[in-house]
């Protein structure tokens, strides 16, 4: 789905590069990737003028369906009924790796992201891997060098008035992860999130 025509709040001042950020979220069943599964995953690629040029989600169902435990309903609103109706675990993360692609991998505590698309793709045989990345929750602690406030998404969302259309929906995530980058970006004082991968990391 290409997004020409949508915008992230905060990014007024278009610099000339050509970075592109592929913002990502996944929802899963638990906390522990050798045990838990992916049963959501979007994508929410935006460039540094701050336009929204692809977007994707799905409800991901796993491979092998007598090992699948379900679990945090009451956190994510998935039923077992529709991961059961899901796209397949390996053609989501196809998808998924296909658009980060030449990007900026993107996410909100990413180190919890990357653990289980590492391990959903080590189930399925991929080998993809997420070598850097730009983490908003890390880039938020940096800023709050008197740690006064807290760094969860709600809270950053609430802190910085960003609309989150639904908590733990990994498109909602995803899209509130994007805007959130632009503001820390500004709160750093760089022109640009363009300039965060050699910053942050």
């Amino acid at each position: 789905m290409t997004r020409a025509d949508a915008t992230v709040p905060g990014a007024e001042h278009p610099v000339g590069d050509d970075v592109s950020f592929a913002v990502v979220d996944v929802e899963t069943t638990g906390i522990d990737p050798a045990r838990d599964r992916i049963i959501q995953m979007a994508a929410v690629v935006v460039n540094t003028r701050g336009e929204v040029v692809e977007e994707w989600t799905t409800v991901v169902r796993p491979e092998s369906p007598d090992e699948y435990r379900h679990g945090a309903e009451h956190i994510h609103g998935i039923s077992a009924d529709e991961v059961e109706a899901g796209m397949p675990l390996s053609e989501a993360l196809a998808t998924l790796w296909s658009m980060s692609r030449g990007r900026v991998f993107t996410a909100h505590n990413a180190r919890f992201d990357i653990g289980f698309l590492h391990a959903e793709s080590e189930r399925v045989g991929l080998e993809n891997r997420v070598e850097s990345w730009v983490d908003t929750l890390e880039i938020s602690r940096r800023i709050d060098t008197g740690r006064t406030r807290r760094h969860s998404l709600e809270a950053l969302c609430a802190h910085y008035g960003i609309e989150r259309e639904r908590a733990h929906e990994a498109h909602s995530d995803a899209s509130a992860t994007a805007r959130l980058l632009f503001t820390l970006a500004a709160d750093l004082g760089l022109e640009s999130p363009g300039q965060l991968p050699g910053v942050v990391r």
